[in-house]
């Protein structure tokens, strides 16, 4: 049976020692990002510090598209003259920050807390854990740890980063019943999982759904259908709002195809630079996770991602030649 490593005495003491705190998560910031930024910022200002919350975006999924007006993607100098506690979460690698404010964080206290271990290594203070099904149960751990208590409020972010990252419970495997608890938990806190579904999965636009079947049909089968590949044109960002961008919609679909051990999504969110997507079956023999960190990203061997700059056609190619690799 799982249970949680001791959250490290030098995390520990960053969190309860320092005055100021700058929470950040990864760029194109999915559920388990931003509620684990939320939470933790909830758990330092109860703590009593000056909190300041940061992501580079795009806030893309619409799932999230709320929370975007409660985070700023560059951090004021008023905010670093005080060398706050640079608190990153759901992402363990400098790039996965966004450049700009992996400058302005430069030479500051930095801890790291994430459940991917792919990528490479950056901070201060390290508290990751792999096996966690996602960054929100690891800061839940944290909060049993300095014995605070999860109100509601806290809860429901847990639990969205948390349904997020297990696909509604679908990802996770046996012996894992503590994962269950932990969930419970914040049911008992007040957590409806009803709503929480809707909010995952309700809400889409019409043309969503064309974008989607549009990037289905696009999708080209590889290697006996053991790979999905699909990508986005610059005419597709151009047409579709990009708070409308179904990936995970596409993950999904993709991966419930008989045989299909991963999928790879290639974005073009700006000329000369393309996010690839990366999501494995949960019994792919394909780590997605080491592919993402060898482009200079991070995740882990089921979900990852990384932001590379070149075409698309030499990016792609690489990826592929990748994916082959460990197939042989």
């Amino acid at each position: 049976m799982f249970t949680y490593p001791p959250v490290p005495k030098t995390a520990i003491s960053a969190l309860k020692g320092c005055t100021h705190a700058v929470v950040i998560g990864h760029v194109a910031p999915d559920g388990d990002c931003i509620h684990s930024e939320l939470a933790m910022a909830w758990l330092l200002e109860h703590l009593g510090k000056e909190v300041f919350v940061a992501n580079a975006g795009p806030f893309d999924r619409p799932e999230i598209s709320y929370w975007q007006a409660f985070f700023k993607d560059t951090i004021p100098q008023s905010v670093l003259d005080e060398k706050p506690l640079v608190v990153v979460t759901d992402c363990s690698s400098r790039d996965r920050i966004g450049e700009a404010l992996a400058t302005q964080i430069e030479g500051l206290e930095v801890l790291v807390i994430d459940h991917h271990s792919a990528g490479a290594s950056f901070g201060t203070i390290r508290y990751i854990v792999p096996q966690s099904y996602s960054t929100t149960l690891v800061i839940q751990h944290i909060f049993h740890t300095l014995g605070v208590e999860i109100n509601e409020q806290v809860a429901q972010h847990l639990f969205f980063g948390f349904a997020t990252d297990t696909g509604f419970f679908r990802f996770i495997g046996p012996h894992r019943g503590e994962t269950l608890r932990m969930a419970a938990e914040l049911v008992d806190a007040g957590v409806s999982p009803n709503d929480v579904y809707d909010d995952m999965t309700g809400g889409r636009s019409f043309d969503s759904i064309k974008y989607l079947a549009r990037l289905i049909d696009r999708t080209e089968p590889m290697f006996d259908g053991k790979i999905m590949v699909s990508h986005e044109t610059e005419e597709d960002v151009k047409e579709f709002d990009s708070a409308e961008r179904p990936s995970d919609a596409l993950y999904s679909a993709l991966l419930s195809v008989k045989g299909v051990q991963a999928v790879v999504f290639f974005k073009l969110p700006a000329p000369g630079k393309v996010e690839i997507g990366f999501r494995g079956s949960h019994d792919s023999s394909v780590d997605v996770g080491g592919i993402a960190a060898a482009l200079g990203g991070g995740g882990h061997k089921k979900a990852a991602g990384a932001t590379v700059e070149g075409s698309y056609e030499s990016i792609r190619k690489q990826v592929i030649d990748a994916i082959k690799k460990q197939l042989e």
